[in-house]
């Protein structure tokens, strides 16, 4: 129920708390269903896009080049597996460590943010360097992550979790994560490894795993 703590607000109990109070226990329960589906939901999205990363474009790309769709499969369901134990654990793990939705939410803009960039380059400029792209992505995670700890320092004096997580102090990370990896992605393609890449050979190398036979 309103009005609740800085914290809980931090930990996502904002849609509920608003929710039972203009619907009482029938707002609780829509939420908790709602909140159900999109976790779910999305869930098993993240689930099937890592296990066809590892599937794909490791294993058969990789590993067993001739993999058959049976093989493929396998290694499907194995990593669908692997990664929501992984994920379970880390879940586990972050809360113990007291990180709340809040925190985490922001941080990821640090974590992946420097991806954005050259994954919009690589799909959009048929001069984006593919090696200009994976340096940029980690060069601008090594800047957010320098830039954040800096500010973080700078604004509170300390490195704790709460200095950490202020606005400010992420704003900068994410803004560091974002602009410095396209810049480097930019500078990079430009001036060290020209390329002029033709999207027409994209499909060329997208290859079936066995010949189908549906249609």
């Amino acid at each position: 129920m309103l009005p609740i703590t800085a914290s809980e607000a931090g930990s996502g109990l904002v849609p509920p708390a608003v929710a039972t109070h203009l619907l009482g226990n029938a707002g609780s329960v829509l939420v908790l269903i709602m909140l159900f589906m999109a976790i779910v939901s999305t869930g098993s999205a993240e689930s099937i896009a890592v296990s066809s990363l590892v599937a794909y474009d490791i294993y058969r790309e990789y590993i067993n080049p001739n993999a058959t769709g049976n093989q493929i499969l396998w290694v499907s369901r194995i990593f669908i597996v692997v990664f929501g134990l992984v994920m379970g654990a880390f879940s586990i793990a972050l809360f113990e460590i007291g990180l709340n939705l809040g925190w985490v939410y922001l941080f990821m803009g640090i974590v992946i943010g420097s991806a954005v960039a050259p994954l919009w380059f690589l799909l959009n400029w048929s001069g984006a360097s593919g090696k200009g792209a994976v340096y940029a992505a980690w060069g601008g995670l090594v800047l957010a992550l320098i830039v954040w700890i800096v500010a973080a320092l700078a604004q509170s004096g300390e490195l704790t979790v709460a200095a950490l997580g202020t606005n400010e102090v992420m704003l900068s990370g994410n803004l560091v994560a974002i602009f410095s990896s396209a810049i480097i992605h930019w500078a990079y393609s430009k001036f060290i490894d020209p390329t002029e890449y033709d999207f027409s050979e994209l499909d060329k190398n997208i290859t079936l795993v066995e010949q189908d036979l549906s249609g």
